[in-house]
Parts: C-alpha cells; sequence; structure tokens
C-alpha cells in the first residue's frame, strides 16, 4: 500500500512545484517562511526539487503508511490551494 502512496505523494509534488512556481510567476509569494527565505537566495526549482527529492526518500526509508498518507492529505491541500490562486 506505501508503494502506491508514495506514487500519490511523487505525483502531489509534481503539482507543488508547478503551482507553486506558477503562483510566482503571477506575483504571488511563498506563504512557508524557511522556504521563503531560501528562495531570496537561490533558484526556487532547484530548492523545492531538492527538498522534495528527500521528503520522498525519507518516506521511502520509513516505509509508514499512515505517515505518507497525512503527508498527501497536507500537500493536497497546498496543491489545491496554490490551484485556486491561480485560478483568481
Amino acid at each position: 500500500m506505501n508503494t502506491t502512496l508514495l506514487v500519490f505523494f511523487i505525483l502531489l509534488q509534481i503539482g507543488d512545484i508547478y503551482t507553486t512556481l506558477t503562483v510566482l510567476k503571477q506575483g504571488g509569494r511563498e506563504l512557508n517562511p524557511v522556504l521563503a527565505k531560501l528562495f531570496a537566495k537561490f533558484d526556487p526549482l532547484a530548492v523545492m526539487v531538492g527538498i522534495k527529492l528527500v521528503g520522498v526518500w525519507a518516506l521511502w526509508y520509513v516505509d509508514m503508511w499512515m505517515l505518507t498518507l497525512a503527508v498527501c492529505v497536507v500537500y493536497a491541500y497546498v496543491v489545491n490551494r496554490n490551484y485556486w490562486e491561480i485560478k483568481k
């Protein structure tokens, strides 16, 4: 079961990268203060890809489907929120 959730998590990460970059291009801002500071110093795409690769590895390593499900729920909310920000 965790493999399916991990694939879903990866798809959500791709969605988060795409929607976040779109919001930033439209003049929006990153709401996560840690990421906002990193984005000010480094390329946002590079920052997000690096962090997300670590996240995928960590979820794969711990192999806990309930944790993966919980993180998927959080990122489904984030991607949905970004999507509606784009549509404004």
